[in-house]
Order: C-alpha cells, then sequence, then structure tokens
C-alpha cells in the first residue's frame, strides 16, 4: 500500500493563491490524501506528492486554507477518465464503497477532534468487518493516537495511522458538507508497487551508506528516531557523536528485513529501521 505523511514533504512548494509561500509539510493533507488513494487505487506512483501538489496549484485545487478537494478531484478525473467520484455525508455509503474496492477521502471538520485539532483530510483503504475502518493519515506523527484523548475515540493506532468505527467517524466529519469523497477507478489495477527504477535490497546482504541515516523504531517517518545509546554496540561505534541515533557515511551493515513504504525502501538492521530509498534517492551501495 502507498502512504505518504505531509511532514516529510518540507522542500515541497504548496503556495496559497494570495502569494503565501508554504510548503507540503504545512498545508498538505489534502495533497497527500489524494495520492494515497489514486496511486493505491491504479496500483503504481501515478502522482508523486510533488508532482499532485504543482497538478492541484495548476488546477484551482488550492485554496488559501488547504485543498479543495473538489477542484482537485475534478481535474484529476478529467485527465484520468478511468478515475470518477461521488460525494455524501452517509456513512453507509462511506462502508458500502470501500468494500466495493474505492477508496474514501474523509473530511474532518473543526468541531471533533479525531484525526486533528482542526480541519484534516485522511484516507480510508478497507474495511475491518462491518464497521471499522482503516485509516491512512497524511499527517502522523509518534503518539498522536494518544493525545488529546484519541485513545478513546480509536479502536486501534496503527503504523499509517488508526482503525475507527464510522460512528466515530461520522462524529468527526459532522460539521462538514461534503463529509466525505467516495473515489473510484474503472480500469486495470497495476501490479508494481514501487517504480521500476528502485534499488533492490537483499535479506543477509551487507551494503554501504552512502550518506548519514537516522535509526528509528520502525519503517517509516512516523516513527520515533532512536537514541545512540539504544543502538548496538557496533552501532554505536559508527553513529554520530550526538544523543539522537544517526549512522555516519561509510556505515557497513546487514539487512534483517526489507520494507516498502509508498515508492520508499526500508531495512531493518541490528540498531533498528532506516531509510535505503527515500524520495527517489538512494542512500546505500
Amino acid at each position: 500500500m502507498y502512504y505518504y505523511n505531509q511532514r516529510d514533504y518540507g522542500n515541497v512548494p504548496y503556495n496559497r493563491p494570495n502569494g503565501d509561500k508554504k510548503m507540503v509539510a504545512e498545508s498538505g493533507c489534502g495533497v497527500c490524501a489524494a495520492c494515497i488513494a489514486v496511486n493505491n487505487l491504479i496500483g503504481r506512483e501515478l502522482f508523486s506528492v510533488a508532482s499532485m501538489a504543482k497538478f492541484s496549484v495548476d488546477n484551482g485545487g488550492r485554496d488559501n486554507y488547504g485543498t479543495d478537494m473538489t477542484a482537485l478531484l475534478n481535474a484529476i478525473c478529467k485527465k484520468y477518465p478511468d478515475f470518477s467520484y461521488k460525494t455524501s455525508n452517509s456513512e453507509t455509503d462511506l462502508v458500502n464503497h470501500i468494500k466495493k474496492g474505492g477508496m474514501v477521502i474523509i473530511n474532518q471538520g473543526d468541531s471533533y477532534n479525531l484525526f486533528s485539532t482542526a480541519g484534516h483530510f485522511v484516507t480510508a483503504v478497507q474495511m475491518f468487518g462491518n464497521d471499522i475502518v482503516d485509516i491512512y493519515d497524511p499527517d502522523l506523527y509518534d503518539g498522536k493516537y494518544s493525545s488529546y484523548g484519541r485513545e478513546n475515540k480509536i479502536e486501534l493506532a496503527t503504523v499509517y495511522g488508526a482503525r475507527v468505527k464510522t460512528d466515530e467517524i461520522g462524529k468527526a466529519s459532522g460539521d462538514r458538507n461534503p463529509a466525505y469523497f467516495l473515489i473510484s477507478y474503472a480500469g486495470k489495477k497495476e501490479t508494481a508497487p514501487i517504480a521500476d527504477s528502485a534499488p533492490s535490497f537483499k535479506v543477509q546482504n551487507v551494503y554501504t551508506l552512502t550518506t548519514n541515516v537516522r535509526v528509528r523504531t520502525g519503517a517509516g517517518t512516523n516513527y520515533a528516531q532512536k537514541k545512540k545509546s539504544e543502538l548496538t554496540a557496533d552501532g554505536q561505534k559508527n553513529a554520530l557523536n550526538q544523543t539522537d541515533a544517526v549512522l555516519k557515511s561509510g556505515t557497513r551493515f546487514t539487512v534483517q528485513e526489507v520494507k516498502k513504504v509508498g515508492s520508499d525502501i526500508w531495512v531493518k538492521i541490528p540498531s533498528g529501521w532506516i531509510a535505503v530509498y527515500y524520495q527517489g534517492d538512494k542512500y546505500a551501495d
């Protein structure tokens, strides 16, 4: 599954129509939510976050508050006619659409703090049972779903967001119209989970870092960065002299597990998880 976190895109412009210079990291949840829905439906990375942000700006999808999802989806469906969408305020429609293989962008309002303390777009990607929705949250950070009492509003915090009952989603989107953008794809789904140009990393092989990289507790930037003291003895020898764990360029490591997150590649090493291919850049040979 493709997942994108807006916090990873502090260098990708998403400027307001009024001329204010902004980045996706500040107000790009709609851009990332659209990437999650579109790319997973088609089965490949049709849009990168950067290209989706530019497409949104060029086609009237960017407003002074964030993303005009109606304008953005209209433009996507016009350019790629196999995509279509409809809107609804019904949780029944949301559930039925996901069960049929579609994806739903949820438009959270300001009155019920489930996914954010203010307006926010998240993407519903699959169902668990009849009333639990798997949410990919494009503004995820460590501890988000144990803050602000959210732990009492969700069923489970996940790697990419949370699993949430439909009645809670209804409360969160109750002050938005439309509450839900139900997106469909009529074409043949492709199977390439990652760009053909991406490098290959294999378990048990030894590689060498070509740049400094952070060590995290899991595969993804939403996971906490480890402390240097939490690394193996060998990891500490090859880390920068600072509190947070950063392995130095030139460090050799053995791959224990490989995981793809969107178009990025993460590997597990004895000290934790590191990115070896991130946003098109290769970090190890």
